[in-house]
């Protein structure tokens, strides 16, 4: 039980993207933000990358960071994402998965950039990766940006709606584990797994195909989840004896909906979340 309430977690932010994946701030900028915002915990998590984590201050006190990465799944045919929270970053299994994702990722972006171009839009796997960054780890949304800054579209979400949204002309599917490989994957790095915003899930029901799969934790609160859709991840957390979390999914300024601010996470959430800081130390001193 925590018993010093100074040291107590009550200013959160776990589902932070940065420049590394598809977010717009630098590892280094997003830190100093969560500081200038007087955050007391957030958690980084870029798409299928935990490569932010390598260039961070020594120390950053007194905001804590858990280490988080946003890992691609998929269950009967459809995305699911998984936050992995306090992962061994070193972990084999887990670098594999992640390199095959990097270069799955871009084998995809040419056979998308084709497609386009058989559509008209003549882009570059050139110009894509100059937005991806020095990794080159693609993901849609730079070729999104890559399509707007041409002319071809006006914003990122008409040229998904139009092009490379799901199953749209010129949608190429990612390489994806399933959702029991990646939490196999996210325990045996001595991780937690927690289901990214469950409100976003193709069906509800998925949830309880997930439960014996060993999941430990829900986002609770998200910014697309409606109060009674919070209200029945809490009793279904609860219920299970699951990690409630909470976030914004922040990637850049110019996204007005998904804020990089504190998150307005109920009491329970922030309850659950010490407990989880709690078990993430644990961990970390056993390794």
């Amino acid at each position: 039980m925590i018993t010093k309430d100074i040291d107590l977690i009550k200013r959160i932010n776990l589902h932070l993207h940065t420049n590394v994946s598809d977010g717009a701030l630098s590892p280094a900028r997003l830190i100093k933000r969560s500081q200038e915002i007087g955050l007391d915990l957030i958690s980084i998590t870029d798409h299928d990358t935990a490569d932010a984590y390598r260039n961070l201050p020594e120390t950053t006190h007194p905001l804590r960071i858990l280490p988080g990465m946003e890992i691609s799944s998929q269950h009967q045919g459809h995305d699911v994402h998984i936050l992995a929270y306090g992962c061994d970053l070193r972990d084999k299994r887990l670098n594999e998965m992640t390199e095959m994702y990097l270069l799955g990722r871009r084998t995809r972006a040419i056979k998308m950039i084709s497609l386009l171009g058989e559509l008209g839009m003549n882009i570059t796997l050139e110009e894509v990766v100059a937005v991806a960054g020095s990794r080159e780890l693609i993901v849609r949304p730079h070729i999104a940006q890559v399509l707007v800054a041409r002319g071809y579209c006006q914003t990122k979400n008409e040229a998904f709606d139009k092009y490379i949204g799901n199953f749209k002309p010129a949608f190429v599917p990612k390489p994806e584990v399933s959702v029991s490989d990646a939490i196999s994957v996210i325990h045996g790095a001595g991780g937690l797994a927690v289901i990214a915003h469950p409100g976003k899930l193709a069906k509800a029901s998925f949830l309880d195909d997930f439960l014996p799969l060993g999941i430990d934790g829900l986002e609770v609160w998200h910014p697309d989840h409606y109060q009674w859709e919070i209200d029945n991840f809490i009793n279904i957390a609860q219920k299970n004896g699951l990690y409630l979390t909470g976030g914004s999914d922040f990637h850049g300024e110019q996204d007005r909906h998904n804020l990089f601010d504190v998150v307005p996470a109920p009491a329970v959430v922030l309850e659950s979340v010490n407990r989880l800081w709690k078990e993430y130390k644990c961990r970390v001193k056993s390794r």
